[in-house]
This record gives structure tokens, C-alpha cells and sequence, in this order.
């Protein structure tokens, strides 16, 4: 995905905070180009940081990569896949 898809992407879901702090990490990891549209969106739907200030780069990769595997695996009716 392009970064302007991910950043409105994160816009979207009221994350931009989150989004323009770890936005290099994001990429440097590799994540942001192979983490399909569906996954990041369900995710970022599912997931809520009340201190978004605070929010360790670190762990959200690792929420990010626990997410994926059990979306990926598992047929979520929460989350239905587009």
C-alpha cells in the first residue's frame, strides 16, 4: 500500500497521532508493505489508545503482528474481510 492510503487509512479510524509519530518506523519495519488493506483496517477498528502520546512503537507492531495472525487464521464475523 502507498503511504497516503495508510495515512488516510489511519485518519479515517481517528489514529493520525499515532500514524505521524512511528509513520518511518512504520515503514522501516516492512510492515506498511506487506499488511494487506483489510487486516490494517480491522485493526485499527478493533484497537482504541487513550493515550496515544505515550503509545510505544514497539507494542503496537506486536498488537499489530498478534492481530494479524488470529484475523488471518480465523473467520472473524466481527470483522468481515471486503
Amino acid at each position: 500500500m502507498e503511504s497516503s492510503e495508510i495515512e488516510e487509512m489511519f485518519d479515517d479510524c481517528g489514529w493520525s497521532t499515532i500514524y505521524e509519530k512511528h509513520q518511518y518506523k512504520f515503514w522501516l519495519t516492512g510492515i506498511a508493505e506487506t499488511i494487506q488493506e483489510d487486516v490494517l483496517r480491522a485493526f485499527l477498528d478493533a484497537y482504541s489508545y487513550e493515550d496515544a502520546e505515550n503509545q510505544c512503537f514497539d507494542e503496537l507492531l506486536y498488537q499489530l503482528r498478534v492481530f494479524k495472525y488470529v484475523y488471518e487464521r480465523n473467520d472473524f464475523r466481527i470483522f468481515p474481510r471486503s
